[in-house]
């Protein structure tokens, strides 16, 4: 039993630790899986802040240089003035060249007859692509300004305007000026080195509102060129091709310094690199070098927008910055409640270890007694039968007294023996001791035995027996056994009429029926009879004393004897039916009896 309990309570205290071990490392997994998924939200936020940079600078570019293109607009005549034209080339860091096309696509400036030699190194680079017709006529793919780049594939020239607009800056186009964004992050924040255009105050273009324009990305061998092209109200386009190394200045210029990245938090063992169209690198910051991690898969790559459509961002660590684990207070607090289920465990498995000692030790106190009172009960019967044969006939009366101390002696004696078997069978000590004897003498003996007080009791016991050989049996089992079948017919069969007991044998068992003619058991209490201190409750029950082990006692011992007992159907009464492993003697023993 306690064996039994303890294998319950280590259940009971492993089952709730592993189920909440699971739990905490579910729970850890998707904690990580989580912030993983932020960091990569975090890092591709990082990478767009610097393509919005890129695309802050184009629109300031954009509306300087559609300033410049009103400008020249309303300055000419009838022919704009091939020296306003050529001065604007060698006064602007930003514009290397300016053209001009007329409303049928042919070139008005610079042409073959006039240019100079710079111009013509312009027109050979650029002879393709001032002869597109539909090059300078707003791509379809700028319906969707807000649509997330895409990387650029080929080296086609196209057309196409910028993203969409957050914030606009005015950018002028002449000498140099420091202009600060309002801080959006942490690269929003790097104070900008830019390049104006023209420091005379503009007036608004609105004359060119509605009108297209856009910028062409083309490439000039492998090296990625730059053209803003704006359509003026009389439907010619002004052109203006920007200065390559001025705009890659100006763009690394936006990007946070090398020495400061470093030791931003967001970079910690990262980098971020930019490379060009040629896949080449442009420039790095962060607090590693590019060197040491370009060999490795960068975890996340974002392909700018238009016009760097073909230039890229890379973001590289060498050890992601895992967050912190909270292992140890999971741990912590699994270990807590193990201790404390294992000390409520404890608490448990002694009070129930006290229990049992002392229902023990009152289970060992009643046997004792029970065993002492076997020796005075031995010597009430034994001097209640010598006194009874000393009596003549004609004393009926002190024969009925010693009669009724004979009866209620063995009473005595059986619940005793009934007492002490139930100690065994409950400490699995009870053995069967296998003798040479009868079947008949051991039923014989009971009937005897209670047939006074059957009688007495309105019942008549009728004996039929067809088991006279001689064979391996526990005598005493067997009439223990019978004593409670027969208490049993005693107590609740009263007034019943005949009693029969029958015996037989088939191989090596013996069969013993009881039948009687009483109230019966109900077929819902057949299986639970033989159950410990159940007792059938009803009207002819009710009242008698008993103590419910009897039938739990003579199964058990049916078993042990290597067969069983059972109820049978009858449709008066009740019917028992005792199975008993008996087999017959061996020749040598019969030999040996026989001598």
């Amino acid at each position: 039993m306690l064996k039994k309990s303890s294998l319950l309570l280590i259940g009971l205290i492993c089952i709730p630790v592993l189920i909440l071990v699971w739990f905490s490392v579910q729970l850890e997994q998707k904690q990580q899986q989580l912030v993983k998924h932020q960091f990569q939200g975090l890092v591709e936020l990082q990478l767009e802040a610097a393509d919005d940079l890129f695309q802050a600078h184009f629109r300031r570019l954009e509306k300087a240089l559609k300033e410049e293109a009103f400008i020249l607009y309303e300055a000419k005549d009838k022919e704009f003035s091939l020296d306003t034209l050529r001065s604007i080339g060698k006064s602007s860091p930003y514009i290397e060249q300016v053209f001009i096309r007329d409303s049928n696509q042919a070139t008005l400036y610079p042409t073959v007859e006039t240019a100079t030699q710079r111009e013509r190194q312009f027109l050979k680079q650029t002879e393709v692509l001032l002869n597109s017709s539909n090059l300078f006529v707003r791509s379809q793919e700028d319906s969707s300004p807000n649509q997330a780049p895409q990387p650029v594939t080929s080296r086609t020239p196209y057309s196409a305007q910028l993203k969409s607009e957050p914030v606009v800056r005015k950018l002028q186009i002449t000498q140099s000026n420091r202009i600060q964004s309002s801080p959006q992050s942490a690269i929003d924040s790097i104070v900008l080195e830019t390049a104006e255009i023209q420091s005379d105050t503009l007036k608004p273009n609105n004359d060119f509102n509605g009108l297209q324009s856009g910028w062409i990305a083309w490439y000039n061998n492998t090296q990625l060129q730059h053209i803003y092209w704006q359509e003026t109200p009389d439907s010619q386009v002004i052109g203006f091709s920007m200065n390559s190394a001025r705009l890659l200045s100006d763009l690394i210029n936006l990007l946070p310094d090398q020495n400061k990245s470093s030791t931003a938090p967001a970079l910690k063992n990262a980098v971020i690199t930019l490379h060009n169209s040629r896949g080449e690198l442009s420039y790095e910051w962060g607090a590693i070098t590019y060197d040491s991690v370009k060999q490795s898969k960068p975890i996340k790559s974002l392909h700018l927008n238009h016009p760097l459509g073909s230039w890229r961002l890379d973001f590289h660590s060498t050890s992601l910055n895992a967050p912190p684990s909270q292992w140890l207070e999971k741990s912590a607090f699994v270990l807590l409640t193990l201790l404390g289920l294992s000390l409520l465990a404890w608490l448990i498995y002694k009070e129930q270890t006290r229990e049992s000692r002392l229902a023990l030790q009152r289970v060992n106190f009643v046997n004792q007694v029970s065993h002492e009172l076997k020796t005075p009960l031995t010597n009430v019967r034994m001097y209640a039968e010598l006194l009874e044969r000393q009596l003549t006939d004609d004393e009926a009366k002190p024969k009925r007294y010693l009669d009724v101390i004979n009866n209620e002696s063995q009473r005595l004696t059986r619940l005793i023996d009934n007492v002490l078997s139930f100690s065994k069978l409950g400490r699995e000590s009870l053995e069967i001791c296998m003798q040479q004897g009868s079947l008949k003498d051991g039923v014989d003996n009971t009937l005897a035995a209670f047939s006074p007080a059957l009688v007495q009791r309105g019942i008549n016991p009728i004996l039929h027996c067809e088991c006279d050989t001689a064979v391996l049996i526990d005598v005493n089992c067997l009439e223990q056994i019978l004593n409670n079948l027969l208490s049993n017919c005693e107590k609740y069969a009263a007034n019943s009429g005949n009693l029969v007991v029958s015996c037989w044998q088939e191989g090596d068992h013996s069969y013993i029926r009881v039948q009687d003619n009483g109230p019966g058991i109900p077929a819902s209490s057949s299986k639970k009879i033989f159950e410990q201190f159940y007792r059938v409750s009803n009207k002819l029950t009710d009242g008698v004393s008993g103590t419910g082990i009897g039938l739990n006692i003579a199964k058990e011992l049916a078993v042990k004897h290597g067969g069983n007992l059972e109820l049978e159907p009858s449709e008066h009464g009740a019917s028992f039916l005792l199975s008993l492993y008996t087999p017959p003697l061996p020749s040598t023993t019969l030999d040996t009896s026989k001598a």
